[in-house]
């Protein structure tokens, strides 16, 4: 089989997704080829797309709800009608590339598919996951053969108008490192920690976005003696000079890596905004959370799915480096937490994605 991942360079989220189903299709026999979505869309559309959405999240969040909320509302018309401008030249990719099926992680790349769809033009199976614990604007209106959605979820999807034989509870795919990774001993060394005392991550997305130095700064005062707060930056280099400038002797900095896994082996406690993704990789860790509700919107959405099920904590910002020093003084919360992440988040959400693409492409070519 050959498949075609589409993903969109609007964060590092719906990318990770896409290696996480193109590395076990690919251990699976599949040719697997993952491509932006937005490379489609004519003229500077899609680079206007991906800029300004960084933009807005990073610097604007309280828009981005708004529009999320009126999304939810009225639907996403407007991305919508934007998106099937680029129909075409993604109809020549899958005829040219002799592809067998189209796996889409961002509802941009399932707009375009759905555009294919109504036109009579979409010649292979056609699916696309949810990477959001909820039914996010958009995801729904996209006639697809199969919908990828987190556990637990089912009934909000139906009432969403999608069917129930389009609907394949899976969970949302991680990479199999954040599953399998290392030994937190071995993690340290390889990153050159401290081998004792507690280590906390700071982390949110790879934009690098919300109360980022505040948090740092609280941290720092209210970590226990030996401990360690690493601040993942992403790709906002100003929130890493900015921290290096403030020079806090147990806070360490870091630029834009590709090293999150290893990262979460090494540490005990992680506080981040709920990113679907980033909270599906922490939780195939194991790892205990404490939620910054950075930006509104969908992981407004992500934060009371982990919350009502107890993998995750949250309160104001003002409150978590007084909650995350209490986190990590109490060992028993903490094995607790992980105990509710074992039970609510199965491993093998890529397995069960590929199985079920591979049975798309399968049937497809016996029709």
């Amino acid at each position: 089989m050959k498949l075609l991942i589409l993903t969109c360079s609007t964060g590092g989220g719906h990318t990770s997704a896409a290696r996480a189903v193109a590395e076990t299709a690919s251990e699976a026999g599949a040719e697997c080829v993952i491509m932006d979505a937005l490379r489609f869309l004519p003229g500077v559309e899609g680079k206007v797309i991906s800029r300004g959405h960084t933009f807005v999240y990073r610097h604007m969040p309280r828009l981005f709800g708004v529009g999320y909320r009126m999304e939810r509302r009225g639907g996403a018309r407007a991305f919508r009608v934007t998106c099937a401008r680029g129909a075409r030249a993604l109809r020549r990719c899958i005829l040219e590339g002799g592809y067998d099926a189209v796996f889409s992680v961002h509802v941009f790349a399932s707009f375009m598919l759905s555009e294919l769809r109504r036109r009579g033009l979409l010649n292979v199976p056609a699916a696309q996951v949810a990477t959001d614990y909820t039914c996010s604007p958009g995801f729904a209106e996209c006639n697809l053969d199969l919908n990828f959605i987190p556990l637990g979820l089912r009934d909000e999807f139906i009432a969403c108008g999608l069917r129930p034989e389009q609907l394949a509870d899976t969970g949302i795919p991680v990479r199999r490192e954040f599953s399998r990774g290392k030994t937190r001993e071995h993690a340290r060394r390889l990153l050159k920690l401290p081998k004792s005392g507690p280590l906390v991550l700071l982390m949110c997305g790879s934009m690098g976005c919300g109360p980022m130095e505040k948090l740092a700064e609280g941290l720092s005062a209210a970590l226990p003696e030996d401990g360690t707060l690493a601040v993942l930056c992403g790709t906002n280099e100003r929130l890493k000079a900015d921290i290096e400038a403030a020079g806090l002797a147990n806070v360490r900095p870091v630029g834009y890596t590709k090293r999150v896994s290893l990262w979460m082996d090494a540490a005990d406690l992680i506080i981040s905004k709920p990113g679907g993704l980033t909270s599906s990789e922490a939780m195939a860790k194991r790892l205990p959370m404490i939620i910054v509700d950075a930006v509104p919107g969908c992981e407004t959405k992500n934060l009371e799915y982990l919350t009502a099920r107890g993998c995750a904590r949250f309160v104001p910002v003002e409150d978590i480096p007084a909650a995350a020093r209490e986190l990590l003084l109490n060992a028993d919360e903490r094995e607790e937490i992980r105990g509710r992440i074992e039970q609510n988040f199965p491993q093998g959400a890529a397995e069960r994605i590929t199985e079920a693409l591979f049975g798309l492409a399968k049937g497809q070519s016996r029709g």
